[in-house]
């Protein structure tokens, strides 16, 4: 199913739990293009979908204190959003460890975010549709 591209569908939220294992990126990445092909995204952007996830997963494996990473897509207004998060005693957002994660972002992402709430480490990010013509 697709939609027109000047036809906003939303989706979701579509949310997912998986352990802190690298290789469940494809699982992940899977997920995501197919909503995005749902919600009428370009090839071009569900690439940056992907990459994006892929991104935000393995930021959190590797910040992480080895707790379960827990996955929110959702499609709102023209915009895929992408929100993970996993269990840190302590977390500090701009460690420069992230600066890779941060740059992939930038890059793949119209906005993007790195913080610490309730005890947990957040990544967000948020990939807009074109606009038609």
């Amino acid at each position: 199913m697709s939609s027109p591209a000047n036809e906003s569908v939303d989706i979701g939220p579509v949310e997912i739990r998986l352990p802190p294992d690298p290789a469940l990126s494809r699982v992940l990445r899977l997920a995501a293009s197919g909503m995005a092909s749902m919600g009428g995204f370009t090839v071009d952007q569900i690439e940056d979908i992907k990459v994006t996830v892929s991104e935000v997963l393995l930021a959190l494996i590797e910040q992480g204190g080895g707790a379960f990473i827990e996955v929110r897509f959702t499609i709102a207004e023209g915009s895929f959003e992408v929100l993970g998060r996993t269990k840190v005693d302590a977390f500090d957002a701009g460690h420069p460890d992230l600066e890779l994660c941060r740059t992939v972002l930038t890059e793949t992402a119209d906005s993007h975010g790195i913080d610490h709430v309730d005890q947990h480490a957040h990544i967000w990010a948020t990939v807009g549709r074109a606009s038609p013509g």
